[in-house]
């Protein structure tokens, strides 16, 4: 080739890659690329703090500690912090209403995104708590013989529903969580039964009866033979979701009748599961038959809203984190992190340089806060 020809032929190519440069963004390799990139702003606590994480889909996020709970935007600007102390720090959450307290602990604090809400304080130990979007506490307490189960007014604090069980008259049966409707109208209450058969019962009260005629108010139950609960959750003010280690049903109140919209069975044992509000995501782990019939690949993400499955995901390996906001999910594996829509189809990657406690979305699918060992930092997807 002459020296014109070669002259020409290297400003072709130089044409060429201006006009990929200005098509496809590529400047270099992977410069223009989308990848998640750490900002200035973050929260530090100490490795023992035991630190849990939320947000509800918001340009902020609340951490609880062994010292208190802050509100932080994504930002870095502390909107609340309230100092106590704690042994063993457990948040129950739900819409944007924060409840905090502790296993044993005899005092309960909820919060939302504009401060205090109030604080109930038990006259025994809590076995376990639970809040509403509206900020209603219901609580399983420890007491003499048996146990209590109380729910505590939105507004007030106030008792407004309780019920005692004896160990005497059920000595093999245990209630393990409580549930109530976000306008406050039903309750649900589940106990584990090891008498003879390993089974779950659920129990549907209508808290309006009972405040107008202080009966129990039952109306209706469920019964989940040889099935253990792993979680159960008003979705909407009348229809509730339930997984056992069997299957996922979503059932619907109606008047005085409880009916099933639809059932799941599982095959595989449950590694996590993660909510944003009325969608959830579950990660399956090995299966729970010797056969392995029916059973999905290890690290399977299953994803659901109230009228059944949206999508699925494989991950590949075992799930070790498992996170949901802005209708999406993301899922971990030690220190690989995948952001998925509703559907299963993959939104970015990324492997973090240590090991993660948490991470959620902040401000939208490309804002995150990632939780290490003693800090907590906020990264955004950048080009």
């Amino acid at each position: 080739m002459s020296k014109k020809g070669i002259l020409v032929a290297g400003l072709l190519l130089i044409a060429l890659a201006a006009v990929a440069q200005y098509t496809f963004g590529i400047v270099g390799v992977g410069a223009q690329e989308m990848h998640m990139e750490q900002t200035p702003h973050y929260i530090s606590y100490a490795v023992d703090s035991s630190p849990s994480f939320y947000s509800n889909n918001s340009r902020s996020f609340f951490v609880t500690t062994r010292t208190g709970v802050r509100h932080v935007t994504s930002n870095g600007e502390t909107r609340m912090s309230e100092q106590f102390n704690l042994t063993r720090p457990h948040m129950a959450i739900r819409g944007d209403v924060v409840a905090v307290g502790e296993d044993e602990g005899r005092a309960i604090r909820l919060f939302n995104a504009s401060g205090p809400m109030n604080m109930v304080t038990l006259d025994n130990p809590a076995q376990g708590f639970f809040v509403n979007a509206s900020g209603d506490l219901s609580v399983i307490m420890a007491v003499d013989g048996g146990y209590h189960v109380h729910a505590y007014s939105r507004n007030t604090g106030e008792l407004f529903f309780r019920l005692t069980f004896q160990h005497r008259t059920n000595p093999m049966r245990f209630p393990v969580a409580i549930e109530v409707s976000e306008n406050g109208m039903y309750i649900a209450v589940a106990y584990l039964d090891i008498y003879r058969n390993l089974e779950t019962e659920i129990e549907f009260y209508s808290a309006e009866q009972y405040v107008r005629f202080g009966t129990d108010a039952l109306f209706a139950s469920n019964m989940f033979a040889n099935e253990v609960l792993l979680a159960m959750r008003f979705v909407s003010n009348t229809q509730i979701l339930i997984i056992t280690d069997r299957r996922i049903t979503m059932q619907s109140i109606s008047g005085n009748i409880v009916q099933s919209d639809w059932t799941i069975p599982l095959y595989n044992r449950i590694d996590q599961i993660a909510f944003d509000g009325g969608r959830f995501a579950i990660a399956t782990g090995a299966s729970t038959y010797p056969d392995g019939r029916n059973a999905e690949p290890v690290g399977t993400i299953n994803i659901f809203d109230t009228n059944g499955l949206t999508g699925t995901f494989y991950l590949g390996r075992r799930v070790t984190h498992l996170s949901m906001g802005h209708n999406a999910v993301i899922v971990g594996a030690d220190r690989y992190f995948r952001a998925i829509n509703s559907r299963g189809a993959s939104l970015w990657q990324h492997t973090t340089a240590h090991d993660v406690r948490d991470m959620i979305f902040l401000d939208n699918t490309n804002t995150v806060l990632i939780a290490g060992p003693t800090q907590a930092r906020v990264w955004r997807r950048v080009r």
